[in-house]
């Protein structure tokens, strides 16, 4: 049989341990991918196919999630220290072989298991460098692994099918979501900084900063939560949200802070609020909130919030002033980054089959 043996736990790394499978495929072909879901015929025994397979792999990769050394049976013992956990045999008898390649694979912002949540049988496994697949880069990392399993990477192969119209939609109307969520919340964040007295330069400057800080920081938070929300791993609704908050408050405080400092000098009033909304912008833009790109992010962020400054420059007060250039903002760099996205072209030339080597 031969080929590269996935091992994995069916009760948190089934979804990884499919996309990666998927993946390797396209490299390596799916007749020398193992994977117990797709590798079992009917009427076969399961131990005896699984040991077959284990014992003709040239290499082995174990999918580690974050609970793949806690998960309990019913007893609350750790199913890794249980001698028929087929996990633990699977991964003791690759071990137990120094003709195959052993990669332990870190899914789910999983870390490798301390040597004291280990068997005896399976403490070689933190001998064995790993590779981490993260969501944020996960094209990458996948190709890494091709490479140390011996494949020549020529073009990044998809860890997923060409996005759909509607998936490539989700950011848009997640932050046309988070929106309207926030717009209670903000306002009154945007408010209480403004509750700060103008009664000198400075004092004027920390007024203005203050509110817009409110404003987009709350905004922020709730845009990112709700994208994460959206995505596939909810759980990073709070990392994100967390991020977004400070990200905002970054945006908000500078943009805040020229439009304070174009007012106290020289009464700049309108130019103050347009300039001031384009650093708003701009620094949301990188922050890669509502999509990807950093230069899409930098001048559509830009661009928007320059335009909603000149729009409510004079014209808006209170909630609008705020509301319509965040409105600009967000849903002018999704939709820039959703039009951007490559729809339905056409998978790239995948690098020819290589056999795997063994080291």
């Amino acid at each position: 049989m031969g080929g590269i043996f996935i091992s994995y736990r069916r009760l948190e790394s089934t979804g990884y341990a499919g996309r990666i499978s998927s993946s390797l495929a396209s490299y390596f072909g799916a007749n020398n991918i193992f994977m117990d879901v797709t590798g079992i015929g009917a009427g076969r025994r399961f131990k005896e196919v699984i040991d077959e397979a284990l014992n003709a792999c040239d290499a082995f990769l174990a999918i580690i999630g974050p609970q793949w050394a806690t998960i309990t049976n019913e007893n609350g013992t750790p199913r890794l220290h249980d001698p028929d956990d087929h996990v633990r045999r699977e991964v003791a008898a690759a071990l137990a072989r120094p003709d195959v390649k052993v990669i332990p694979v870190l899914v789910g912002d999983a870390r490798m298991p301390a040597r004291e949540q280990l068997p005896p049988d399976l403490a070689e496994l933190r001998a064995w460098q790993a590779v981490e697949l993260s969501e944020r880069h996960w094209l990458e990392d996948l190709d890494q692994l091709v490479t140390d399993l011996g494949g020549e990477v020529k073009q990044p192969v998809p860890a997923d099918p060409t996005p759909t119209p509607a998936a490539q939609a989700v950011p848009l109307i997640a932050v046309a979501l988070g929106l309207v969520i926030a717009a209670g919340p903000a306002y009154a964040a945007y408010k209480a900084g403004l509750t700060v007295k103008k009664r000198t330069d400075a004092t004027t400057v920390a007024h203005f900063a203050a509110g817009w800080t409110g404003f987009w920081a709350v905004v922020s938070c709730v845009v990112a939560a709700v994208i994460a929300a959206m995505g596939r791993d909810r759980r990073q609704v709070v990392p994100q949200a967390v991020r977004g908050l400070l990200l905002g408050a970054l945006a908000g405080a500078l943009g805040g802070t020229v439009n304070g400092v174009l007012r106290v000098h020289g009464g700049n009033v309108k130019p103050g609020i347009v300039l001031g909304f384009a650093v708003t912008g701009a620094v949301f833009g990188l922050s890669r909130i509502a999509g990807r790109s950093l230069t899409i992010g930098l001048v559509g962020g830009a661009g928007a919030g320059a335009l909603g400054g000149v729009i409510v420059a004079g014209n808006m007060n209170g909630f609008m002033s705020q509301a319509l250039p965040a409105v600009l903002i967000l849903m002018g760099i999704a939709a820039l980054q959703t039009i951007s996205a490559p729809a339905g072209q056409p998978a790239p030339a995948l690098s020819p089959v290589q056999r795997l080597q063994r080291h």
